[in-house]
């Protein structure tokens, strides 16, 4: 049982860093769009900085928010993985389709999903019922 769970585990987990990564820089650049330096580059932009802010302070946080909600799940689904797999795979997999504007994290997330399927299935198959004395 402790092989069954182990490559989707590091393919989630890489996943769960990536979107880690992602979901700080969202978050870092929502707070800084009120500093000087921010300011200064969206007045190059535009004539209205004021707006340039709002906009762009309006963009970032649905963008969290979407990016939130995946990343939630694939935590979930890393902790609940001993336990549940099946549910953990589901997880894995919906927050894989999540995040299909991405390319690589759809990729890891539902290739481990699909493996923990998988693996689940032949364990119950092959083993759940066999003693160590056959």
């Amino acid at each position: 049982m402790k092989n069954l769970t182990r490559l989707p585990k590091i393919l989630a987990i890489l996943a769960w860093i990536v979107l880690s990564l992602l979901l700080f820089s969202v978050t870092a650049a929502y707070l800084v769009a009120e500093q000087p330096i921010v300011q200064d580059f969206l007045r190059n932009k535009s004539t209205d900085a004021i707006a340039a802010t709002i906009a762009f302070k309006e963009v970032l946080l649905p963008f969290g928010v979407i990016i939130l909600i995946p990343w939630l799940l694939n935590l979930l689904g890393i902790l609940y993985m001993k336990r549940y797999v099946m549910a953990s795979a589901v997880m894995l997999i919906l927050s894989g389709l999540m995040m299909l504007y991405t390319i690589i994290l759809p990729i890891l997330l539902i290739t481990a999903g699909t493996i923990l399927i998988t693996r689940h299935r032949y364990f119950i198959k092959h083993e759940k019922y066999q003693t160590p004395y056959q």
